[in-house]
């Protein structure tokens, strides 16, 4: 009897694991192609993984970000100006811009509609190189 009960466990376990592959080759292929993701599949494959940040943020704000990381000195706060308090590209700044933390009192403003960084207060730690007092830096896209 158990022989038989072992056969029947066997043939059930078989079904379904076939009908849970067929489930997920369904939400591949949904996903892909009902959806129209392959596009998006295919540039982020054949893109480096700063490539694979730009295309998500988008060319421009990824770029803006990436120079306001450049010239932004260590551990100096911010305030993002020009976006929504919701708004997801508010929250991608805030996630590239880390370590640097959002800050009611900032170092830096960075106001998203002009795509300007101004520099608002000097920094804790002195920079030789640079011009004490404020300075208003604006991104342009290479």
């Amino acid at each position: 009897m158990s022989l038989r009960g072992n056969k029947v466990t066997e043939a059930i376990l078989k079904v379904l694991f076939v009908v849970w592959i067929a489930l997920w080759i369904g939400f591949f292929a949904r996903e892909l192609f009902v959806k129209n993701n392959i596009r998006d599949y295919t540039a982020l494959l054949s893109r480096t993984l700063e490539g694979k940040h730009a295309y998500v943020t988008g060319d421009k704000l990824y770029g803006f970000l990436a120079y306001c990381k450049k010239n932004m000195t260590d551990n100096a706060t911010y305030k993002l100006v020009g976006f929504d308090e919701g708004a997801l590209e508010r929250r991608r700044a805030v996630y590239y811009l880390y370590p640097n933390i959002e800050n009611r009192d900032p170092d830096f403003v960075i106001d998203m509609v002009q795509y300007t960084l101004k520099k608002v207060k000097p920094c804790t730690v002195p920079n030789p190189n640079e011009v004490s007092g404020s300075w208003t830096g604006s991104w342009v896209k290479p």
